[in-house]
């Protein structure tokens, strides 16, 4: 006789947000499941805070910059996740004061461990949000930084940067130079 996987726990919304509040580490959710999130190196995080600071400064008073303790809900496909930076300007939209709704701008610092991720199956849910209009992937292994942008046919274009390059970020109207995106990161 062979042994049997043991099956799945279902989570309803409202249990998975009831857990979050109480939980040591973050989880994602998506259709009932919940997945812990890995922690990141001091380049992962180092990036994300060089990001994070200098979006926040250019951006005061006009958007609100989020770091990544900012859930994101996606209601179809019932998916919430912490991207490492998001952005919002104008009215925020949030699931149950949980967990914002309407980004303009996320960012994700890539990871060897989730950078598959962050191109597909995340860029793809990010793709349902109808006001994100830039995704921005940053490398932990050399300076690059691509820009997905939505253009008016709702189709993604993507801006390489590279180098020394000045990376636009067209949905806030600033950009960020790599010095200050990999300042002690390298």
């Amino acid at each position: 006789m062979s042994a049997q996987p043991a099956p799945q726990q279902i989570f309803t919304i409202e249990e998975y947000l009831e857990r979050e509040e109480k939980a040591e580490y973050k989880s994602e959710y998506y259709k009932g499941e919940i997945f812990a999130m890995a922690g990141g190196t001091p380049p992962h995080s180092a990036i994300s805070a060089n990001v994070l600071y200098a979006l926040m400064e250019r951006l005061r008073k006009k958007c609100r910059v989020f770091n990544n303790d900012m859930r994101i809900h996606i209601p179809v496909p019932e998916y919430f996740t912490y991207p490492d930076i998001s952005v919002v300007c104008g009215k925020r939209e949030y699931f149950d004061d949980k967990a914002l709704m309407n980004p303009i701008l996320i960012v994700e610092v890539l990871s060897d461990s989730t950078e598959g991720y962050d191109r597909g199956t995340k860029f793809r849910f990010y793709d349902r949000i109808s006001s994100l209009q830039e995704y921005v992937l940053v490398s932990q292994k050399e300076r690059v930084v691509e820009v997905f942008r939505r253009n008016e046919q709702q189709r993604w274009e993507l801006f390489m940067f590279t180098d020394n390059d000045d990376v636009e970020l067209a949905s806030v109207g600033c950009t960020l130079t790599m010095d200050e995106i990999y300042e002690d990161a390298e």
